[in-house]
């Protein structure tokens, strides 16, 4: 009978031990739909991107227009002569030179997006482990298409208020941003 008591003191001490676990759920797609620098990166991206071909379009008119009165005289010459008449392969140099130089902006540029797209998702991540953390989750899911969560009861999922609190975040973010450059701007 001693043994009987004391297996159950010690599964009720083990059972009063163990803390309930909070788990919620967030659709991580519907999140970054949503959330305003995501959409406010992706404008500052498109914006980029046509800058970018705006100035690549306008230099290949220019490599075009300059092309043009040579290519009648690149059409009269031997392939010998093509090779090195100094006209021509200052020509061929100088696009080669531009070309260069795009390509290494498109690079430059590339790498800058694929950078702004990771800072994105690494503050998206941090905010949802401190949104965790001040509300007492143990465990916060992502519900995405590949099936990480393939049900959640509606009751805990938290898409809605990590949204709302991460684009309160932002706004504070930019508006203090906003602040210091004009109290700079002020200053100078």
């Amino acid at each position: 009978m001693n043994k009987i008591i004391t297996l159950v003191a010690i599964l009720i001490i083990a059972a009063s031990c163990q803390q309930s676990q909070k788990i919620a759920f967030i659709d991580n797609a519907k999140v970054y739909d949503e959330y305003q620098e995501k959409i406010d990166l992706e404008a500052s991206i498109t914006k980029r991107q046509e800058d970018f071909k705006k100035r690549t379009d306008s230099l290949a008119m220019a490599y075009q227009v300059e092309a043009a009165p040579l290519q009648a005289k690149f059409n009269k010459l031997s392939q010998q002569q093509q090779q090195t008449n100094p006209e021509i392969v200052a020509f061929s140099q100088k696009w080669q030179m531009i070309e260069s130089q795009i390509k290494t902006q498109e690079q430059s540029l590339q790498e800058q997006l694929d950078n702004d797209l990771k800072n994105l998702d690494t503050h998206v991540e941090e905010f949802i482990a401190t949104f965790a953390k001040k509300n007492n989750y143990t465990f916060v899911l992502g519900k995405n298409k590949s099936g990480a969560v393939i049900y959640g009861n509606e009751s805990m999922d938290v898409t809605e208020m990590v949204i709302k609190e991460l684009n309160i975040a932002y706004d504070g973010d930019a508006e203090n941003k906003t602040e210091n450059s004009s109290t700079t701007e002020e200053k100078e």
